[in-house]
């Protein structure tokens, strides 16, 4: 886990048109990165499915058990490597049938036959759905039965070469989504894919969109989901030729696929097609690459093939692009040649007439950068004497805030223990010595004590640095900002990184002044990182930067 969490570490106004083309080009660097960084997205991915691969290799499990786990390591593998994913389908086809459980071999063998479709297995896929016992189908299982014989005959209609054909499929097609629209729950996700399709088709953009806005608002930026549904999004786009909104959203989903270690998916092909169209070859060539890649990794053939015809294209173009270049190369080293030869008769004019001055610049070079090597070194020092004089006020003035805020405090612990020693000693004077033990057995005199301590150190926390909260929420998410309960002054996480910026960096030390152990506070300080806005390395360091301190 902790290795998942360090890996994750190393995991956004002249005219309108202008500022379109400024989001678009910050949302090509920003895939051109995930895709820079795919490996870790992947690392992430088999750590998953090894934690799920430990958990099955328990002796103890029973069938249902290893049958739920299966199901997790086919949802992983499910975009990943089909091959895996049909092998644990399999399996829990056969636990379904050696449990004679009906409803999980109906459950194992829609998955599988969904599976097959996206595979292009289309003969295995209908093969499959035959076996299925619809009359122990619950709503949501017969919802998942009908949403697969829609897609199964979709991608027949696609792939067909006879038109009789393809207008038979197109027809099973929209009766399995009409069955499907009259079933699904009304909010459902498959009720307003459904009925975005219809709008799409029937060329209602307008409420195609604000039916896929309730689809995104049910999804998370990152995730499988989201990624679905942008793309779909760009689908409307690409029918009313907004060319820049529908690279927008093929960006995002390529995004999202990326950080879900997606590798069929079909943004980026797309996404490289209109590149090539547009001119841009190097960067539609390395998406291509990439995305072939990912595709025979995953070994499906349907997918392969798109690729495939879509890279003999950018092939083509590229090569004539660097054909190109290697001619303007030749013609370039000709000039080159031709301004060399000139430079070298140049040259020997010039180097008689300076033979004579060559000994005084030597010389005046030299001083001249030594001179300025000093300067610099000078330079450096003054600014490292400057920000550590600041550092240094800056400590002694915390420290005698801190020292006079915890002598004070010393002397009224030492009234409350005089105080406390007062009424012990009356209590027993009275012989009541019963009450003075159950005055002392519980701990609540220490946790009134240390939420004393902590409230007082909060409060001169806050004196010294006023805007330590609104700096540190600026250092995170916007959605991640912590925020404060009602009669809180500082929360752990905030008293943490007030330590911190106090100059208390080790663990030990403020996991012994706040009472918790070392494991939690490490366990918070991770957690605070990983939602930083910035490098997750550079966060502390920027959080010893915090305020403007009130001296």
């Amino acid at each position: 886990m902790k290795k998942i969490l360090c890996i994750s570490g190393l995991l956004f106004l002249l005219t309108p048109t202008l500022s379109a083309k400024i989001d678009l080009d910050s949302l090509f660097n920003e895939l051109d990165s995930k895709i820079k960084h795919n490996d870790i997205y992947i690392e992430l991915k088999d750590l998953r499915i090894d934690d799920l691969k430990a958990e099955k290799k328990k002796t103890n499990n029973t069938p249902q058990q290893l049958y739920a786990i299966n199901q997790s390591l086919y949802k992983e593998y499910k975009s990943y490597i089909s091959d895996s994913a049909i092998s644990y389908l399999n399996r829990n086809l056969d636990i379904a049938y050696s449990l004679k459980d009906q409803y999980k071999i109906n459950e194992t063998s829609i998955t599988l036959s969904n599976l097959f479709v996206a595979l292009g297995m289309y003969l295995e896929a209908s093969k499959l759905m035959g076996d299925v016992k619809k009359e122990y189908f619950d709503n949501q299982q017969r919802i998942e039965y009908y949403s697969t014989y829609r897609y199964l005959y979709s991608g027949l209609r696609l792939y067909s070469q006879n038109m009789r054909n393809k207008d038979e499929y197109w027809k099973m097609s929209h009766a399995y989504m009409d069955t499907l629209f009259m079933i699904a729950p009304p909010n459902s996700e498959e009720y307003l894919r459904i009925k975005e399709t219809k709008l799409r088709e029937n060329g209602k953009i307008a409420e195609a969109l604000e039916i896929n806005d309730r689809r995104l608002e049910l999804t998370k930026i990152g995730t499988t989901d989201y990624a679905f549904v942008t793309f779909h999004r760009s689908l409307l786009y690409r029918q009313i030729k907004d060319l820049d909104s529908e690279k927008k959203y093929l960006i995002l989903s390529a995004i999202s696929d990326i950080q879900s270690a997606i590798k069929d998916n079909a943004s980026i092909p797309i996404l490289a097609n209109m590149l090539m169209q547009e001119g841009d070859v190097d960067r539609a060539y390395a998406y291509v690459r990439f995305s072939l890649e990912n595709i025979n990794d995953y070994n499906t053939r349907v997918r392969s093939s798109e690729i495939l015809n879509i890279q003999t294209i950018i092939d083509k173009a590229y090569q004539q692009k660097n054909e190109e270049q290697k001619q303007k190369l030749r013609f370039f080293l000709i000039v080159i040649s031709l301004l060399s030869v000139l430079l070298i008769i140049s040259i020997c004019y010039v180097y008689k007439q300076m033979r004579k001055g060559v000994t005084i610049s030597k010389r005046l070079k030299e001083s001249n950068l030594a001179l300025n090597t000093l300067n610099q070194k000078l330079h450096n020092i003054n600014i490292e004497l400057q920000q550590t004089n600041s550092d240094v006020s800056e400590a002694n003035q915390i420290k005698e805030e801190y020292i006079g805020y915890f002598l004070g405090e010393c002397l009224k612990y030492i009234d409350k223990l005089d105080a406390f020693r007062k009424m012990v000693n009356k209590k027993i004077q009275d012989k009541q010595v019963e009450n003075l033990y159950k005055l002392t057995k519980d701990n609540i005199l220490k946790e009134e004590e240390l939420k004393e301590l902590f409230t007082n150190f909060d409060t001169i926390f806050l004196h010294l640095f006023p805007d330590f909260i609104e700096k540190f929420n600026s250092l995170l998410l916007d959605e991640e900002h912590i925020i404060l309960k009602k009669d809180e002054v500082l929360n752990t996480e905030f008293r943490i990184y007030a330590l911190i910026r106090l100059g208390i960096n080790d663990s030990n030390k403020i996991a012994s002044f706040l009472g918790y152990s070392v494991n939690t506070i490490y366990n918070y300080r991770a957690k605070v990182k990983n939602k930083a806005k910035i490098a997750r390395e550079d966060f502390e360091w920027a959080v010893r930067r915090i305020g403007t301190f009130r001296k």
